[in-house]
C-alpha cells in the first residue's frame, strides 16, 4: 500500500461552521469567567430557577476550589434567559455573542420522563473539552434529588470535570463489579478504600446478593452501597455526594483495575493527573487564598436581528453566481429565517448600498425581500464597506448591534479586511462567513472566528448545492427547535437531453409542516412532478421563476408522513438540476428528529474528526445510516461513512454520535462538509445513555443497615424502541481552511480499543477489530502483544513485559475482525491467576498506535496442594492466529507468573 499522508490543519477554533466546543470560558487569575448557562425557551417563568442556579454555581465553587488544591474557582457566570420570558429590564443586560446553542451549560426539560439525570455531552477523547452540562428544571428545583445525586454544587463540579477537561465517570451501570488481580470481587469504583455492602434491595427490603459460581462476581440485581461515614476522601468522578468525598483520584488513590470509563479511554491514568496536566493547570497561578464568590449577570436574547450582506462585485457576474447567490437567499428569505425575526439587505462592491432597513417577517416581508436581492455585478470588493453597512441597518432597531447577527457573502479577495476587525471585535454581533468560490479573501473566516459565528464556503461546482446548504444551514441558534427549519433533502446532478433526476424524500412524523420542495436549474425549465404517499400527484402547483430558475411547491397544513417520490424530466441541454427540500416540526411539544454536524482537531499533527449527533430531543438515535459528503478545493465530492461503533476515531457506542477520521486532503484551500443521515423503520432505535453522568447512588449503609433511596423511573423500553420509522436529514457541517505551508504528516494506525479476552476451555481467545495504517485507512503492517501479570506493567513498561509470538498472524483491512488462541499447555497452573493483554499496531513507516486497551482473564479452578504458598511457575503457551478461516500455528512463549492464592471469594471493600 502506498503511504498514505495528509495535510495537517491549524490548530485554533477551527475554520467551520460548527465547532464542538467554542465556548468563552476563560481562566483569568485562577477564577473561571464568560461561563453561561443558558434555559431552554419551552421553559416557564421561575424566580426560583435563578436563584437556585446561583446557589448551586456558589456551592460548587466553593468545593472546586477545595477539589483543584485553591488552584481555580467560578468567579463570572452569565445567565441567559429566553426572549419570552418578563423580567425586570433593569436587571437584565443585552446578551451579545452568547446564545443558547453555545452556552456550556443548558437547562432544558428532558424529553420523555426519565428521570432528572445530569449529564456532560462529550465527543472527544481524554482530556478533550465536552459540548455541553445539562439539568432539568427539576434538578435544580428539587432538593430532595440530592439524596440520591449529592447536592446540586458537587454535581456541578463532578460535570465541570466532563466538560472542561475531558475525565471520564469511574463507575460503570453495566459492568458494576468485577475481579480484582487479587481474585476479589469488588465493586466498580475509584478509589477502593471507598467502604460499603452488596445488597439485593427491592424497596426497603434488602437480601444477600447471589453469587455466580461461574463468574464469581454478585448477580445482576445486586447493588453497592457505600457507607455513610467514609474515611476516603476521593473521588469526585465516582461518589460526589458522600459527604467526604472532596477530591479528585490521584495516582496513590486511583483504582486503574476498575472497568470503568475513566479507565478505558484515559489509559488508565487517574483523573486528577489528566485535569492537572490540562491547560488550565500547566501555566496556572499560586494557589488562590482570596474569595471564591461568583459574581452573577442575567442576560437575555431578543428575537433574531440580521443583515445580509451581499457582494455584487465583478466578479459575481462569473460562473452564474449572482444567480446562485438568488437562489440561496431566496431559500434563507423564504423558508429558513424564523417569523417574528427582523431582516436587512446591504449590497457592496467597492463601496456599500443599503437595500432595505430592518423589517419583521411575516409572509408579506418574505416576498417583499426576496424582491430587494441582487440581479447584477460590478465593481470592486470593499468587504469593510459591506460590514460597517450592515452594522448600521442593525442599528436600526434598538441603536445598538449587540447580539445582532450578518450573513457575510463574498467571492473576491480584499486586503483591506483586517481594517475593520477592531470595529467587528467590539460591535457585539455574530458574523457567519460564506465564501463562494476559490478566490474569496483568505481573512474571511477571522471575522466568524472573533464574533462565534458560522463559517461556510461554496465552490461553482453546481450538483454539490454547496451555497443553498450555506443558507439552510443558518438556523436560529435561540434553542426554540420548535421554529427551526430542517432540511430533508438536498441534492443535484448533471443532467443529459431528455433524462431524468428522480428520487425520494421521506417526512417523518416528528415534521411537516411550512414544508418546500425548491428545484433549481441553470437554463431551460425542467418538468417537474412530486407525488405524496397517498399518491396525489403535484405538476403544475409549483411557482416558477424563469428569471432565477427556480420552482418552489408549498405543501399546505402539515405534509403527510411516509415516502414522497419526485421526478424532474430535462426537456433541453445538458444543465445541473438540483432540489432542496424543508420543513419545520409537526408538533411544537415533540422535538424533531435533529441533526449537527461538527468537525474538530486538536493541533496541526493531529487528523481532522468529523462528527454528526442525531437526536430525538435528547435521547441519541442509533443504527442511522451517515454519510459525510465533502466538497473539495479541487476534484470531485468525497463521501465517507460515519459510524457510532466506538471504534476509530469514535469514543463511545452507540451515544448517537457519529464519527470518522478525515484524511483524504488533496490540496490547500476550503473544504466545504454536509452530512446525510438516513434512518430505517425497524432499524433505527433509541438510547437513554448520553455522556457523562454523575451517579445517581442507590443508597448508603449506616449502622450496618442499608437506607435505600428511590428509584429511577423505569425505563420502558417499547418507548425507546418506539417507532420512528423512516426520516432523512441533511446538515450542513461548514467549511475548514487548508492554509498554504500547512505541513504534511503521515499519521499512524489508531488506537485497538475494542480488544477482548475470553476462556474457551483450556484457552484464551483475543478478539479486535484491525486498525488502518493511517488511523482508519489502509491495512497496518504488523502487530506488537504482549501479557503480564501487572496490568500497570503493560502500560508503564510494555517492552518487558512477555511477547506473544505473533510472526505469522497477517494483519487485515481496516474494521476486519482479528482473532489469536492461546493454548495453556500447563492447566495445573492456572489457579487464581489474573493474565492481562495488549498490544500495538505499527506502519509500514514502523509508527505505532497508542497502546490498545487491556483486556484479562481470570482463572478459577480448585486450588493445586503444592501451589498455595505463592510458588514460581512457569506457563508454556502455544499461540494459534485465526484470520478468516485458516488456522496457523505461531510459536511457543514461555511466560512467568506468580500464582496467588485464592482463600475466598468476598464481595464489596
Amino acid at each position: 500500500m502506498v503511504l498514505q499522508k495528509t495535510f495537517g490543519l491549524l490548530f485554533g477554533c477551527l475554520l467551520c461552521a460548527c465547532i464542538i466546543n467554542c465556548s468563552g470560558v476563560k481562566l483569568v487569575n485562577n477564577g473561571y469567567t464568560d461561563i453561561v448557562i443558558a434555559i431552554n425557551p419551552a421553559i416557564q417563568y421561575n424566580d426560583n430557577l435563578i436563584d437556585n442556579i446561583k446557589e448551586m454555581v456558589t456551592e460548587a465553587s466553593s468545593y472546586l476550589h477545595r477539589a483543584t488544591k485553591q488552584q481555580v474557582y467560578f468567579s463570572e457566570v452569565k445567565i441567559l434567559l429566553p426572549p419570552n420570558w418578563e423580567i425586570n429590564s433593569s436587571l437584565v443586560q443585552r446578551s451579545t455573542v452568547q446564545s443558547y446553542e453555545k452556552a456550556d451549560v443548558i437547562i432544558a426539560e428532558p424529553y420523555r420522563k426519565y428521570g432528572d439525570d445530569p449529564y456532560t455531552l462529550q465527543y472527544g477523547g481524554c482530556g478533550e473539552k465536552g459540548r455541553y452540562i445539562h439539568f432539568t428544571p427539576n434538578f435544580i428545583l428539587n432538593n430532595r434529588l440530592t439524596t440520591c445525586y449529592g447536592s446540586q454544587g458537587r454535581v456541578f463540579v463532578h460535570e465541570w470535570a466532563h466538560l472542561q477537561w475531558g475525565v471520564f465517570d469511574e463507575y460503570n451501570d453495566l459492568v458494576p463489579f468485577y475481579i480484582s488481580s487479587d481474585g476479589i470481587s469488588e465493586a466498580t469504583r475509584c478509589s477502593k478504600e471507598i467502604k460499603g455492602k452488596t445488597a439485593d434491595c427491592t424497596g426497603s427490603s434488602c437480601s444477600p446478593c447471589y453469587i455466580d459460581a461461574s463468574t464469581r462476581l454478585p448477580n445482576g440485581d445486586c447493588k453497592f452501597f457505600p457507607e455513610k461515614g467514609q474515611s476516603s476522601s476521593s473521588s469526585i468522578m465516582y461518589l460526589q455526594g458522600l459527604s467526604n468525598v472532596v477530591e479528585f483520584c490521584n495516582n496513590k488513590t486511583h483504582n486503574p483495575e476498575a472497568p470503568n470509563m475513566q479507565n478505558k479511554i484515559c489509559n488508565y491514568r487517574s483523573t486528577w493527573d489528566v485535569i492537572s496536566k490540562s491547560d488550565d493547570f500547566r501555566n496556572s497561578s499560586p494557589p488562590h487564598n482570596g474569595s471564591v464568590m461568583p459574581t452573577f449577570a442575567l442576560l437575555q436574547a431578543k428575537d433574531r436581528v440580521l443583515c445580509l450582506v451581499l457582494d455584487v462585485s465583478g466578479s459575481m457576474g462569473a460562473m452564474n453566481r449572482i444567480d446562485r447567490l438568488r437562489q440561496a437567499a431566496e431559500i434563507f428569505l423564504l423558508q429558513i429565517i424564523e417569523a417574528r425575526s427582523q431582516v436587512g439587505i446591504v449590497t457592496f462592491n467597492s463601496g456599500a448600498t443599503v437595500e432595505t432597513s430592518l423589517k419583521t417577517i411575516d409572509d408579506d416581508v418574505r416576498n417583499e425581500l426576496v424582491q430587494l436581492l441582487p440581479t447584477s455585478a460590478g465593481g470592486g470588493t470593499n468587504i469593510c464597506a459591506g460590514v460597517q453597512s450592515g452594522f448600521e441597518v442593525l442599528r436600526g432597531d434598538d441603536g445598538a448591534t449587540s447580539g445582532d447577527e450578518i450573513v457575510l457573502l463574498t467571492d473576491g479577495k480584499d486586503s483591506r479586511i483586517r481594517y475593520c476587525f477592531p470595529e467587528v471585535e467590539i460591535s457585539g454581533a455574530v458574523i457567519h462567513t460564506i465564501a463562494l468560490g476559490p478566490r474569496a479573501a483568505r481573512e474571511l473566516e477571522q471575522l466568524s472566528t472573533m464574533t462565534g459565528g458560522l463559517q461556510f464556503a461554496a465552490t461553482d461546482e453546481l450538483d454539490s448545492n454547496g451555497l443553498i446548504d450555506a443558507f439552510t444551514g443558518l438556523v436560529s441558534g435561540n434553542g426554540d427547535i420548535s421554529q427551526q427549519s430542517i432540511q430533508l433533502e438536498s441534492s443535484g446532478k448533471r443532467i443529459v437531453n431528455d433524462s431524468w433526476l428522480n428520487g425520494t424524500v421521506v417526512i417523518d412524523k416528528t415534521v411537516g409542516n411550512d414544508t418546500f420542495f425548491v428545484v433549481t436549474w441553470e437554463s431551460q425549465t425542467p418538468n417537474i412532478s412530486v407525488q405524496d404517499p397517498s399518491g396525489k400527484m403535484y405538476n403544475d402547483d409549483f411557482k416558477i421563476d424563469q428569471i432565477v430558475h427556480t420552482a418552489r411547491l408549498k405543501i399546505n397544513g402539515t405534509a403527510q408522513t411516509g415516502t414522497w417520490l419526485y421526478r424532474i424530466l430535462n426537456p433541453g441541454t445538458e444543465q445541473v438540476i438540483t432540489i432542496t427540500v424543508t420543513s419545520r416540526a409537526a408538533d411544537e411539544n415533540v422535538p424533531p428528529i435533529t441533526v449537527n454536524a461538527y468537525i474538530a482537531k486538536k493541533d496541526s499533527t493531529s487528523p481532522m474528526i468529523i462528527y454528526a449527533e442525531v437526536s430525538h430531543g435528547f435521547l441519541p438515535v442509533l443504527f442511522a445510516e451517515v454519510t459525510a459528503i465533502i466538497e473539495q478545493p479541487t476534484g470531485p465530492l468525497v463521501k465517507q461513512d460515519l459510524t457510532d461503533n466506538g471504534l476509530g476515531a469514535d469514543i463511545i457506542r452507540n451515544d448517537g454520535v457519529y464519527t470518522k477520521y478525515f484524511l483524504n486532503i488533496t490540496g490547500y484551500g476550503r473544504y466545504n462538509l454536509k452530512v446525510r443521515v438516513q434512518g430505517k423503520e425497524g432499524s433505527t432505535r433509541m438510547a437513554i445513555t448520553t455522556g457523562g453522568n454523575a451517579l445517581n447512588i442507590p443508597g448508603c449503609t449506616k449502622n450496618d443497615d442499608n437506607q435505600t433511596n428511590p428509584p429511577r423511573p423505569p425505563i420502558n423500553e417499547e418507548d425507546l424502541d418506539a417507532k420512528l420509522g423512516d426520516f432523512s436529514r441533511v446538515q450542513s457541517g461548514g467549511a475548514i481552511s487548508v492554509p498554504m505551508g500547512t505541513p504534511i504528516v503521515d499519521f499512524p494506525p489508531c488506537k485497538i480499543t475494542d480488544l477482548q479476552a475470553t476462556i474457551v476451555k483450556d484457552k484464551v481467545k483475543l478478539e479486535w477489530t484491525a486498525p488502518g495504517e493511517d488511523y482508519d485507512q489502509g491495512t497496518v503492517s504488523r502487530y506488537e502483544m504482549r501479557m503480564s501479570d501487572r496490568l500497570l506493567q503493560l502500560r508503564d513498561n510494555f517492552s518487558k513485559a512477555t511477547l506473544v509470538n505473533l510472526t505469522n498472524l497477517i494483519p487485515q483491512p481496516y474494521g476486519s475482525r482479528e482473532t489469536v488462541i492461546i493454548v495453556f499447555e500447563n492447566t495445573e497452573l492456572n489457579n487464581g491467576i489474573t493474565v492481562y493483554f495488549a498490544l500495538y499496531a505499527y506502519d509500514k513507516g514502523n509508527q505505532s498506535s497508542e497502546m490498545s486497551n487491556v483486556a484479562k482473564v481470570s482463572f478459577f479452578v480448585p486450588l493445586i496442594e503444592h501451589l498455595k504458598d505463592n510458588n514460581i511457575a512457569k506457563i508454556v503457551c502455544s499461540v494459534v492466529v485465526v484470520t478468516m478461516t485458516v488456522c496457523l500455528v505461531s510459536g511457543i512463549t514461555a511466560y512467568i507468573m506468580h500464582i496467588k492464592s485464592m482463600k475466598r471469594i468476598s464481595v464489596g471493600a
